[in-house]
């Protein structure tokens, strides 16, 4: 199996995006309307360095490849093909129709009128989807979610920080993953203290870690 195509973007046609890898060989890959409008949108420098997912589908008279930027597109898309009477082309219109967070929720609760509003998609097949996929496909917890994008701004406060480890040479993920881990391996200790004095604490516990 292709599990991902890794090149520059040579242009589109339609939902069609071609990539033109490094040994040559430029791939034809159709991909949602979303994603085509993410990558259409990204800079000239994010388009020569494109890692497209990829779900390669054989039949007898055509080998075609579908293209995912993310993980949870490519999963949604194959759990779609396994309901009966849904192939690619219909997946397809489904991630071009809504984020995949947006159809997991309308699963979720099982919203036939909002899933009926997929071009192709008429009630007993939102139905059937909803009866096939609710319990399959789920949604993360709105707690989960919060907790992350807490995560995330918290991490964010500390950017000068961040860029001063990198200046000395570490790998900024590296950094980021650190900070995250000492922040939470010591809330406690670090309840209530002001901004500027966790950022001491973490400045001091990096460089005793390095």
């Amino acid at each position: 199996m292709i599990n991902a195509i890794h090149g520059s973007f040579a242009g589109f046609n339609e939902n069609f995006i071609y990539v033109l890898t490094s040994g040559g060989v430029e791939y034809s890959i159709e991909i949602s309307l979303l994603d085509l409008d993410e990558i259409l949108s990204m800079s000239d420098e994010k388009k020569r360095d494109l890692r497209i997912l990829t779900y390669l589908v054989h039949r007898e008279d055509a080998m075609l490849l579908y293209g995912f930027l993310r993980e949870d597109e490519r999963k949604c898309f194959t759990q779609l093909l396994s309901v009966n009477g849904i192939g690619a082309k219909q997946a397809l219109k489904v991630l071009s129709s809504m984020k995949v967070e947006d159809f997991l929720l309308a699963l979720d609760k099982s919203d036939v009128k909002k899933l009926s509003k997929i071009p192709g998609m008429g009630p007993k097949t939102a139905q059937k989807l909803i009866l096939q996929l609710r319990n399959v496909l789920i949604l993360e917890s709105t707690d989960e979610n919060e907790n992350r994008a807490e995560q995330k701004k918290s991490i964010n406060e500390y950017q000068d920080l961040i860029d001063a480890f990198v200046e000395m040479g570490h790998e900024r993920r590296q950094v980021k993953d650190k900070i995250e881990r000492i922040l939470k391996e010591n809330e406690l200790l670090l309840y209530g203290k002001s901004r500027s004095e966790k950022e001491t604490f973490l400045f001091q516990t990096l460089i005793k870690g390095n």
